[in-house]
């Protein structure tokens, strides 16, 4: 990043072969999703920004007026195209020493977790006691940077359409995605360390089987989940939806997961308070492949089994829903065969 003052190594990543049930093929030959993957080589780094000016709404900085390029994170060039600063929409910030915690998808709970979560705990283990720049926080927002060992109240509450002039940010990689496909030792630490702080023990009974409902979730909505999830509780797994619980709850029910398994979506992100061994199994739509879960699951050292599903559209597409109904009894069949094979494997 040519636009900084100052840059830290953080943490060097080597490629590594994806973790899978049975190294991806099952004694039937059914061959998991993603078989072969490796993941990305890596350094993570940290930057000291001088006299910058953060775009809220597209969470990115320019300096001079220019956007600083390695900032953006999934923004259209037309967008980038036509961003220029407001100055009736410009807010000077006086604090000295600030941090740049977020991306766009300031709510999204995946998002949250694997950009701002290990982008804090760096922070804390460098005993940064300057500001945090952070979105206006949800309760379970606010929890999380609690559990990190910060004070909400000593942030800069960011708000869309506005921008910020700083004196001097850090920013890290994390914040911009770079390690999504790239598991992480540091952000394995961030986990570990908020999961204890949430009470897990690293002792409980793994004992239980759990599905991960998409519920209200607007993308990819799957048309037939009532049935799924009723044929899969009436198979002995548990049916959760994380969004109604706590960050200290989700932690500590995940950390009692033999198995879990779920769609691609934010919820599987809970993946980061699993401990090893735990087995995953995740439905994969055939219209966004996005390995970013067996990232995590890899990372976290967890055996992942991803089933593609036919959801009819052709299209990639990070949002559209499934046209088609999925195939219950052959999701269940392959969820009840990965749970003996959890039964059999894991402590």
């Amino acid at each position: 990043m040519q636009a900084a003052s100052n840059v830290t190594e953080l943490e060097v990543i080597a490629p590594q072969a994806a973790l899978l049930v049975q190294d991806g093929v099952l004694p039937d030959g059914s061959q998991s999703v993603f078989h072969g993957w490796v993941s990305d080589a890596l350094t993570l780094r940290q930057y000291k920004l001088k006299d910058v000016v953060l775009d809220r709404s597209l969470m990115v900085f320019l300096q001079q007026g220019r956007l600083i390029t390695d900032t953006n994170y999934l923004q259209s060039p037309d967008a980038l195209a036509a961003l220029t600063i407001r100055p009736d929409d410009l807010i000077a910030s006086p604090a000295e020493d600030v941090a740049a915690c977020f991306d766009h998808w300031d709510t999204n709970y995946y998002h949250w977790l694997v950009h701002t979560v290990p982008t804090l705990f760096q922070l804390k283990q460098q005993g940064f006691n300057g500001k945090l720049i952070l979105p206006q926080l949800t309760p379970w927002q606010q929890e999380t940077v609690r559990l990190v060992g910060f004070d909400p109240a000593h942030s800069i509450l960011t708000q869309p359409g506005k921008h910020y002039a700083f004196k001097t940010v850090l920013y890290t990689d994390y914040v911009r995605g770079a390690a999504d496909f790239s598991p992480s030792v540091l952000a394995r630490s961030a986990y570990h360390a908020l999961a204890t702080q949430a009470g897990v023990t690293g002792q409980e009974q793994r004992t239980l089987n759990l599905f991960i409902e998409r519920g209200a979730a607007s993308n990819r909505a799957m048309p037939n989940e009532a049935a799924l999830t009723q044929a899969l509780t009436e198979a002995g797994f548990t049916a959760v939806r994380p969004e109604t619980m706590s960050i200290a709850e989700q932690a500590r029910l995940f950390a009692k997961a033999r198995i879990v398994v779920g769609a691609l979506g934010a919820g599987m992100a809970n993946l980061a308070w699993c401990r090893p061994g735990t087995v995953v199994f995740e439905l994969v739509p055939q219209h966004h492949q996005n390995p970013c879960t067996l990232s995590l699951a890899t990372q976290m050292g967890l055996p992942y089994w991803g089933e593609l599903v036919e959801t009819g559209v052709e299209a990639e597409s990070h949002v559209a829903g499934s046209q088609r109904a999925f195939n219950v009894p052959a999701i269940v069949q392959r969820a009840k065969q990965l749970a003996d094979y959890a039964r059999d494997t894991v402590p």
